[in-house]
């Protein structure tokens, strides 16, 4: 009986330790910030690929081959007045561009983050951009961020706009609009879902994501994204989408369903994996990258990197050179130059470099990792 009353307090000794992960304020990125990551997935946004050929049962991941699309990228997290020049997220700290071209702006303390705004592409024009303010702050995360947590929080936003403002942007479909409607409504709605729903320990053992072991505590997010532009007619004060005339795809609706990965000290999720609406597949997986040094010898014969160190030109010199394409990185993750390499020996100049270590990554088709290493900027 002591024995089984010992065990069972051991076990909940245990369970008790892994569920005091938390995350607060430290653990998140801020403005400055440049997180690297790399991305498996598809081309196609339906694409996926069955949960259970890529998910492990005991959480050990490693190189991703089931995806035929892999992309080096880094997080970058902005100060919000160099994209908001005029102030109009005067509150916000922080701003990001998602993969939908939405720039993001945060507002973040110790208390919690906030999504003020965002900025958009304007309909119909490719260089225009709109500024959308919601009316109330959306709660993205209450900290501290533990086991069971729920956080549900809605925004949204109506800016009005005469149908004069926008008489260049149409041009000569102006007059004909001008007829029937008399003012332009931006209606943008944002539903934030999440649960921290699972603790436990993961681990990465791949190639080029952060190797090691790491206590987790997982999000189950879901996030709603509604977008429609609006006219408003004259002969009864209706709303109509832009859509219902055929000039754009609108209104918009996108819905993400995740898990993320949090781990202590690492800016953001470690993991973030990409579902369908029920979970039964994946459609892409991003991990927190990290720099292992890695060469392929079965496909790179001969690769050279000379002088090594250097103060002005490094040449990359590789037999049968198939279109590659290098990568050099800081070694706080930072992407500092990409260059195809289209012959068998290419010369990059980095004079303008810092003195300093850097890292290069040599990728090939679907940007399968090629061959990797550092060179020394004197």
């Amino acid at each position: 009986m002591k024995k089984l009353l010992f065990s069972s307090l051991c076990l909940l000794s245990t369970l008790f330790a892994f569920s005091q992960i938390s995350i607060v304020r430290s653990d998140v990125f801020e403005a400055n910030d440049t997180i690297p990551e790399i991305y498996y997935g598809f081309e196609n946004d339906n694409d996926c690929v069955a949960t259970q050929e890529v998910m492990p049962e005991n959480l050990v991941f490693g190189s991703q081959s089931a995806f035929p699309l892999i992309m080096l990228d880094s997080a970058i997290y902005y100060q919000p007045s160099e994209i908001d020049p005029n102030g109009v997220f005067e509150a916000a700290n922080c701003a990001y561009l998602t993969k939908e071209e939405f720039m993001m702006f945060l507002k973040i303390d110790e208390a919690k983050v906030e999504l003020i705004g965002l900025q958009a592409q304007m309909p119909m024009s490719e260089t225009e951009t709109i500024d959308i303010k919601f009316d109330e702050t959306v709660a993205l995360y209450n900290f501290p961020c533990e086991m069971g947590n729920t956080n549900d929080a809605i925004g949204t936003t109506m800016d009005k706009r005469p149908l004069s403002d926008f008489q260049e942007m149409i041009g000569d479909y102006y007059t004909w609009l001008a007829a029937m409607y008399d003012s332009v409504r931006f209606f943008v709605q944002v539903d934030v879902n999440s649960t921290f729903d699972e603790f436990g320990t993961i681990k990465f053992v791949g190639d080029s994501i952060k190797n090691g072991e790491y206590e987790y505590l997982r999000e189950d997010l879901k996030m709603i994204t509604f977008v429609d532009v609006q006219l408003r007619q004259k002969s009864n004060g209706n709303y109509v989408s832009i859509g219902t005339l055929g000039y754009t795809d609108m209104p918009k609706s996108d819905t993400t369903y995740s898990h993320n990965y949090w781990t202590k000290n690492n800016k953001k999720p470690i993991l973030t994996i990409a579902y369908n609406f029920d979970k039964s597949s994946i459609h892409s997986m991003t991990f927190r990258y990290e720099y292992t040094s890695f060469v392929n010898t079965d496909i790179v014969a001969n690769l050279n990197v000379y002088p090594n160190p250097t103060s002005k030109y490094i040449n990359f010199s590789i037999d049968n050179c198939e279109d590659y394409e290098l990568y050099i990185f800081s070694t706080d993750g930072r992407l500092i130059n990409k260059s195809v390499l289209q012959s068998d020996n290419t010369l990059i100049d980095i004079s303008n470099y810092r003195s300093g270590v850097y890292l290069y990554q040599i990728l090939g088709k679907n940007n399968t990792l090629i061959a990797g290493g550092e060179f020394v900027k004197e």
